[in-house]
């Protein structure tokens, strides 16, 4: 019997040190996170504006009691939300009739708060007679002052920002010449109005505001107007924002076309294909009409070299190649005219800009100035600017889309002794242009990319002056 009870002694000893093991791995370790406990982030509601409260005190008068408190709360409700109605016809809509038979008395108590809430479906949602003077004389008025909550419409933060809108296009032609085809030059001004419009909405900067689609809007306000919905959404009307800036433009020129030459010694024909855009726009103060910018935007397309194996071009591929080009440059135009990318911070050559998404493109060189002392007109006593030394330029290495990185070079001033935040980016430089700039003396040449299917890249001059660009 012994060996059996050793046997068991023995057993029950492992059994034992084996749950004091599991116990001394469980001790510290935390708790199983259940689907409840974990808390997952949540999204922001967009903001496009809320109904709120305000509290105000009016004061009325009338030939009645129930006419002074009418008056009094009439003058609430334009007070918060101005005239957007009808001033006539506000006691109809916000049920303000029922202060009719009414007695001083009656307006203070809670039942009358009740029935004017209820009556005006939520644009009043308090009331309050503070004061209730009778008239002294025979034909006197009744003077009645009044505290009221009233319903009111809370723009968005965004409205707050510069609002700026965007002309349609216009164009000087009905359609564009491309290799052999005619493109519809409405398509392509519809296509670049609403790429501007997507460019300036990503960069943050402005409210960019609807000009397309304002009888769609108008249809849904119509349903508030004609009381259709809760009165309280009367304080939607009259939000309408106006513009501070308008930019238009003009398309003059955008084309790519086929030339041909015969050959003498044979049949076969030298093709080769040349173009480009040219854009005349104008940002314009809407409140004063003032002109704050006014230029002509224009790029050569790459010239192809004459072949005799015309594969034709790419039609919707160019096109659309000239339409970014004519964004770019544009967004970037009013961007600097009204937000100059800055430079934010400075580690060495390597700088963070205060802009990103389409104000600058990643590779792309920029020229940087160095701001100094504000110059002010002797005859206005108007600013007419800050003194500019050229600095350096920036190379964009990456664009988020609120900020972007890059670094500097062809430093012409001691950068260690420059404020970063006095450095501004300025126009985009070419290959062309930085070229002549290094080698002034060498007969500059870029890169261009073929436009036409399956046709190697070639090399061709670099316009040696702004005549150049006329095709």
């Amino acid at each position: 019997m012994r060996p059996k009870a050793i046997i068991s002694y023995l057993a029950v000893a492992t059994l034992v040190v084996a749950c004091g093991k599991k116990e001394e791995a469980n001790v510290g370790a935390a708790p199983p996170v259940t689907a409840s406990a974990a808390t997952a982030p949540v999204a922001p509601m967009p903001d496009v504006g809320k109904l709120e409260t305000v509290t105000v005190t009016t004061k009325g008068s009338g030939p009645s009691a129930g006419v002074a408190v009418q008056e009094a709360m009439k003058m609430a409700i334009l007070e918060v939300n101005g005239a957007t109605i009808d001033t006539s016809s506000v006691a109809v809509k916000f049920g303000l009739d029922v202060t009719e038979g009414q007695t001083s008395a009656s307006f203070r108590g809670a039942a009358f708060a009740e029935a004017i809430a209820q009556r005006s479906k939520g644009a009043i949602t308090g009331f309050k007679l503070l004061e209730m003077t009778e008239p002294t004389t025979q034909g006197g008025l009744y003077k009645a002052t009044i505290e009221a909550a009233i319903a009111k419409f809370r723009p968005p933060e965004d409205s707050k920002k510069i609002k700026i809108a965007i002309a349609p296009l216009r164009v000087n032609a009905n359609s564009f010449v491309f290799g052999t085809q005619s493109v519809p030059a409405s398509k392509i001004a519809q296509d670049i109005h609403q790429q501007i419009l997507d460019a300036l909405t990503a960069t943050g900067r402005f409210s960019v505001l609807d000009r397309d689609f304002g009888s769609d809007v108008q249809e849904e306000l119509d349903l508030v107007s004609t009381g259709q919905t809760p009165n309280s959404e009367m304080a939607k009307l009259s939000q309408t924002l106006s513009a501070d800036v308008m930019w238009v433009g003009t398309i003059n020129d955008f084309a790519y076309v086929r030339t041909a030459r015969k050959l003498i010694t044979s049949d076969r024909e030298l093709v080769s294909y040349s173009g480009g855009w040219s854009v005349s726009q104008r940002i314009l103060n809407v409140s004063t009409r003032q002109i704050m910018l006014s230029n002509t935007l224009q790029e050569r397309a790459p010239t192809t070299d004459p072949t005799t194996m015309d594969r034709g071009i790419n039609v919707e591929q160019t096109a659309s190649s000239m339409e970014s080009a004519i964004v770019s440059e544009t967004v970037a135009a009013i961007l600097s005219r009204t937000f100059p990318v800055t430079v934010l911070a400075k580690d060495g050559t390597n700088v963070v800009l205060s802009q990103g998404g389409q104000s600058v493109k990643e590779g792309a060189r920029y020229a940087v100035a160095s701001l100094g002392k504000e110059m002010i007109d002797p005859q206005t006593q108007q600013s007419l600017g800050r003194i500019e030394t050229p600095c350096c330029d920036v190379v964009i290495d990456k664009v988020a889309t609120t900020m972007s990185y890059g670094h500097l070079e062809n430093a012409k001033i001691a950068l260690e002794s420059v404020d970063p935040t006095g450095l501004q980016i300025r126009e985009e430089l070419k290959p062309a242009k930085v070229a002549a700039a290094e080698n002034p003396e060498a007969k500059p040449k870029v890169k261009a990319v073929s436009l036409t299917r399956g046709a190697a890249a070639s090399e061709v001059p670099a316009p040696a002056s702004d005549e150049s660009k006329k095709w």
